[in-house]
């Protein structure tokens, strides 16, 4: 927990935080009204891609203040999200083997995800 509380210390994790709020509940607002009136695979799919895309620009222009977002920064941002998407995954299956619960090992999961997204982000991505 203490690193969580250092990672916040930074006025732009504290922004990438804030913004990472915003893009979970326009998600999710999109998703739970997608569930409604399309198939499952085509809701979820969409809303990650809208994540990936608010995540995108947000995260680019205003939290790490890139001025030209471009399709090599993009690039990085697609193998990004891979990566976090397999890492997740791997965890999750990983610890269910092992007689967790999936659903209370994702949430535990996420101040760790959160951690190593704005590392990659701030190093690499849009560095």
């Amino acid at each position: 927990m203490n690193d969580f509380k250092k990672f916040l210390k930074s006025g732009q994790k504290r922004l990438f935080l804030i913004f990472g709020i915003f893009n979970f509940l326009i998600t999710n607002i999109f998703l739970q009204i997608s569930l409604l009136i399309m198939p499952t695979f085509l809701a979820t799919v969409l809303s990650q891609i809208i994540n990936f895309l608010i995540g995108y620009y947000l995260y680019g222009k205003k939290v790490f203040k890139i001025k030209n977002l471009n399709n090599y920064v993009f690039r990085k941002f697609l193998l990004l999200a891979i990566f976090l998407w397999l890492l997740n995954f791997g965890f999750i299956q990983t610890f269910f083997y092992y007689g967790y619960n999936k659903n209370l090992t994702a949430i535990l999961f996420i101040p760790i995800l959160v951690c190593i997204s704005f590392s990659i982000q701030k190093y690499y991505v849009f560095k």
